[in-house]
Order: C-alpha cells, then sequence, then structure tokens
C-alpha cells in the first residue's frame, strides 16, 4: 500500500497529469455551465407558464359577482380537479372555506394544507386576489419544474460523469507514458551526473516532439562530453607516460653529478634539491597515469569477491610502525571476517594507504587516526581529529592537483583523494567527506548486493 501511495503521489505531481487534470476540468466545468443554463433557462419558462394559468384561472372567476356564486363556482371546480396538482380555495368574508384544499394565513403569506386529499410535495406557486368581499387562492403544483429538475440531474450523471471518467482515464494514460519518458531523461541526467557518460537515452518510438527533442539533445550533449573528457584523459594519460621516461632520465643524470661532487658542499646540495623536486615530478606522473588508467576501467578484468577486513587489516599492520614513529595513534574497529565484497582488492589497499597517509602528513604529531569497517553497508571509515577541511572544500579537495591553502607548505602533490576517488567510482562506492568535530572522516560505503564494477565512465567528482 505505502508503494502503491507513493507511486499515485509521484504521478500526481507530474505535469503531464496535472495538465490532464486541468483539461478534465474544464470540460467538465464546461458542460456543467451549458446543462445548468439550460436548466435554468426551462425553468424560467415553466414558471412563467405556471404564472399564465394561474392569471387565466383567476380572469376565469372574476364573472362571478356574488360570494355564492363564487362559491359554487369554487366548489364545483375543487370536485373536478386534483389538489395534487391544483387548489383552489376561497375565503368567504364570514370565516367560511371552499375548495380542494385548507389555507392559513400567517402575516401576508398563505400557507396550503391538505383537506380531504392529499397535496403535492413540490410544493405549489399561488395567486391571490380579493374578489366577492373574501380572498381567491388559485395554487399550481411546482411538479414540472421538480421534474425538470430530475431529468437535468440525471443528464448531468449520464454525460457529465461519462465524459469526465473517459477523458480522465484517457488523460492519465497519456500522461502516465509521458511520465514515464519524463522519468528516463531524469534518470539519464542523474546518471550524468554522477559521472557515467555513458548513459544514453534509448531510441524514442514516438514521432519526434518536444520531449523527443529533448532526448535528443541529452544524447547530444552526453557525447560531445564523454568525448571532449575521454580525449583530455588520454592527452593527459599521454603527457604523462611521454615525460615520465626523461625526468626519470634527469633524475639518473642528476644522481650521477651528486656522485662526483663533494659532500656538504653547495653543489651538491643544489643537485639534491633538484633529484627531489625530480622524484615529486615523477610521483605526480605515476599518479596521474593511475587515475587514468583506473578511469579506463583496465583494472576492471581483476574484479573478485573479496574480504574487505581482511585487505584493511594487512595496510593497517603494514602502517602500524610508521603512524606510530610519527607520534600518531592508529586504531582499527573491523568485524572478525567480512564484509565480502567485488573489486580488486590492491586497489582498496592502495586507497587507504592514500587517505593514511593523507591523514599523516596533514595532522599534528599526537593526532589519532581511527578505521572502522562496517558490515551492514559494507564500507570503511577513515577519521582523524586533524583540522579537517572546511564543508566550502570538500568538493574541491578530491579534483586533481587542488591544495587547500594551508597545505602547500606540506609534501604532496594533490593527487591523493583523486585517486581514492577514482578507486571509489570504479568500485561503485560512495565517497563523502564529512566533520568528525575535530577532524576529516571519510567514508567510503559499497554497494550491498556486490553485484560487480559499473560501466566504464568518468569518475572524477570534479566532472
Amino acid at each position: 500500500m505505502a508503494g502503491i501511495a507513493v507511486s499515485l503521489t509521484h504521478l500526481l505531481r507530474s505535469t503531464p497529469v496535472r495538465q490532464a487534470l486541468a483539461l478534465v476540468a474544464v470540460v467538465a466545468l464546461a458542460n456543467l455551465l451549458s446543462l445548468g443554463g439550460a436548466y435554468l433557462t426551462l425553468r424560467a419558462d415553466l414558471v412563467r407558464a405556471i404564472r399564465a394559468d394561474l392569471a387565466g384561472d383567476l380572469a376565469s372567476f372574476e364573472i362571478s359577482a356574488t360570494p355564492a356564486a363564487l362559491s359554487a363556482i369554487v366548489q364545483a371546480r375543487a370536485r373536478a380537479t386534483d389538489p395534487a396538482k391544483k387548489v383552489t380555495v376561497f375565503l368567504a368574508a364570514g370565516g367560511r372555506q371552499v375548495g380542494n384544499a385548507r389555507a392559513m394565513r400567517q402575516g401576508d403569506d398563505i400557507r396550503l394544507v391538505p383537506d380531504e386529499q392529499p397535496l403535492g410535495a413540490a410544493g405549489y406557486l399561488h395567486e391571490v386576489r380579493p374578489l366577492a368581499g373574501g380572498l381567491l387562492i388559485v395554487a399550481e403544483s411546482l411538479a414540472p419544474i421538480a421534474e425538470l429538475r430530475r431529468t437535468f440531474l440525471s443528464l448531468l450523471a449520464f454525460s457529465l460523469g461519462p465524459t469526465v471518467l473517459i477523458s480522465l482515464g484517457v488523460g492519465v494514460l497519456i500522461a502516465r507514458r509521458t511520465a514515464r519518458r519524463v522519468d528516463g531523461i531524469e534518470d539519464t541526467l542523474d546518471r550524468l551526473s554522477a559521472g557515467d557518460l555513458s548513459a544514453r537515452l534509448p531510441p524514442d518510438p514516438v514521432p519526434a516532439d518536444d520531449l523527443s527533442r529533448i532526448g535528443a539533445g541529452v544524447n547530444r550533449l552526453a557525447a560531445r562530453q564523454e568525448a571532449a573528457t575521454e580525449a583530455l584523459r588520454q592527452v593527459t594519460a599521454d603527457i604523462a607516460h611521454d615525460l615520465r621516461t626523461p625526468l626519470q632520465r634527469i633524475s639518473v643524470l642528476i644522481q650521477d653529478l651528486r656522485a662526483r661532487l663533494p659532500d656538504e658542499s653547495e653543489p651538491a646540495e643544489l643537485a639534491d634539491r633538484a633529484s627531489a623536486e625530480v622524484d615529486r615530478a615523477v610521483s605526480v606522473f605515476r599518479a596521474m597515469l593511475e587515475i587514468a588508467q583506473i578511469e579506463g576501467g583496465q583494472a576492471s578484468a581483476r574484479v573478485q569477491p573479496f574480504d574487505l577486513g581482511l585487505t584493511v587489516r594487512q595496510v593497517v599492520e603494514l602502517y602500524q610502525p610508521s603512524v606510530e614513529d610519527a607520534g600518531h595513534c592508529l586504531s582499527l574497529a573491523c568485524p572478525g571476517t567480512g564484509p565480502t565484497v567485488r573489486g580488486e582488492p590492491s586497489l582498496i589497499a592502495q586507497a587507504l594507504a592514500n587517505l593514511i597517509e593523507n591523514a599523516l602528513r596533514h595532522t599534528p604529531q599526537g593526532s589519532r587516526i581511527d578505521i572502522a569497517v562496517s558490515a551492514d553497508p559494507p564500507g570503511l571509515i577513515v577519521a582523524d581529529d586533524g583540522p579537517g577541511v572546511p564543508e566550502a572544500e570538500r568538493g574541491k579537495v578530491l579534483r586533481r592537483l587542488y591544495r587547500l591553502e594551508r597545505s602547500r607548505t606540506t609534501p604532496g602533490h594533490g593527487l591523493g583523494l583523486s585517486l581514492v576517488a577514482a578507486i571509489a567510482g570504479l568500485h561503485g562506492a560512495e565517497l563523502t567527506l564529512e566533520d568528525n568535530a575535530p577532524g576529516l572522516r571519510v567514508r567510503l560505503v559499497f554497494p550491498s548486493d556486490a553485484g560487480g564494477l559499473p560501466a566504464t565512465g568518468s569518475s572524477d567528482p570534479a566532472r
């Protein structure tokens, strides 16, 4: 029931359904106004006809000059007339009444009550005229007007009801079909926003309309973006690959030069500094190549189910001595076995190593680094109590080569978190940066179904 209610709410909020409902409302209002106008016109004609009959009846009695004669005529007509249809009553001056009903005065109004035969239930339209020293009352039943009202209500029910139901049914069917097309466009845009540039809308079987043109435009935009991103990735990989070898040769030449220089001399110091800068450049290009390879899906061929907890424990054991030597405290909360996730264990280990090194690099001595593995959903958390990352900068630090202003004097090249983001994207995992109050908490949540890696596409959060 809850699912049906959510689906119905989603359907009612869609623009096509609202347009269909508005169209049905307009059709219903038009039918209601036309039938209502016809009813009011016919009712007015009936009232005029009844008043004309009453006026004719009163005129026929005016020839009777005396109360006795008028009483006799009224009595004779009353015996021949059904009081449910027409009432004739004469109130003589002495209070005597003759007719087929009784009349009671209530101020300036007169109320008819049954005498020997029942009156009509629809009510009466009456006329009163002073005549022969008394009051002559003639009234005609409003049953024709009641019958007209029933006829129009039936006509309204049998014409407006099916019209509204058919229009609403057809409108909802068309709107549901349109809503499905709109949902498809929204899903494709969501996938593109999440970094899956291979997302496309399927060919639309409907002849070209506005939604078809929008879908075609989305596909063209996605194709151009995918081509541009792939070209940029390829250029980045080519540059990194082509420059890595010359840089390594420069590093070898500098080391050869350093070996020929006396220790603790100024040229030797310059050579050491140059060698360090070359090593830094080589590490940058190596990291860029790794990101390009991961985003290109080259690691997906090695995908396999593995024990996330075991991989995390191995990395923590490897880093435990160096973390303690740096004056930090490293803790691990992990279940005995599992959880099992699907992916490349070495890449997950590299992502965790990057997060640990990032915490070591940007936290003061004595800080804590807490690592936790969760089973439901399967995930990994690395938290520290250092200075953290401002909320406005958390999306930016995932970009390549981006560094916080306070981190520009620390070692590093701004690619560690970018590599973690690329690995998370390859595994279909959700990467979030949160406030640890104080410090930074990095959360990596894997798909719970372990259904494999997503389709190859850009996973760079900066895109």
